[in-house]
């Protein structure tokens, strides 16, 4: 991931607090090591981010803010590291940015019955064209319409909207889910993150 989320796209690790800036692109940052990667795991790469991570990357930002809400679950670790394995094997173009293989992997979770709502306060929407920043307008206090704040594309789409069928259209693509019984309304969305608060 980049952005105030990037950790190190090879490992998963934090990144310095320590920026190292430079003429063009965002500052980088040096990986640092913590209880879910090692030091000798580390290259010293200096990095800011990538839009797309390795499986081994995504699953430790996984386990490490899984762990913020929930005691650590090593069954549920292997079930995610084998979701992610399928979904990044299908993940091509558009579906393969982390923000789409994140939020596809929580709709799965999601309409297995596992909670997963606390996995869409860590990652950060971003347009999936040029992956810039989004700027947000409400309409109303149902109602949150998201473009791309440098308008990439020239029509002002919804980009909440785009960013959505992406994560679903990769969910339904990587994952077998013949045998889920999804509820009417049950699903919870990347605008959802946006209006609902997060326990």
């Amino acid at each position: 991931m980049i952005g105030d989320l990037a950790f190190c796209p090879k490992t998963g690790a934090r990144l310095s607090e320590e920026r190292y800036y430079r003429a063009d692109g965002p500052p980088l940052r040096v990986p640092v090591d913590d209880e879910y990667v090692s030091a000798e795991e580390i290259d010293g790469e200096l990095t800011a981010g990538a839009v797309c991570s390795s499986r081994r990357a995504l699953l430790t930002h996984f386990r490490r803010t899984h762990q913020y809400y929930h005691r650590p679950d090593d069954e549920l670790y292997r079930t995610v590291a084998l979701r992610l394995r399928d979904l990044k094997r299908t993940a091509s173009g558009p579906h393969s940015p982390d923000m789409v293989v994140w939020l596809a992997l929580h709709d799965h979770l999601d309409t297995t019955g596992i909670d997963a709502d606390w996995m869409l306060g860590h990652v950060e929407f971003r347009c999936p064209h040029c992956h810039g920043r989004l700027k947000y307008h409400q309409h109303d206090p149902e109602t949150i319409h998201a473009v791309c704040a440098t308008n990439c594309t020239d029509d002002n789409a919804d980009r909440l909207a785009e960013i959505e069928r992406l994560a679903s259209e990769l969910a339904r693509d990587a994952l077998d889910r013949t045998d889920v019984e999804e509820g009417p309304g049950s699903r919870t969305t990347a605008r959802d993150a946006l209006t609902e608060p997060l326990g």
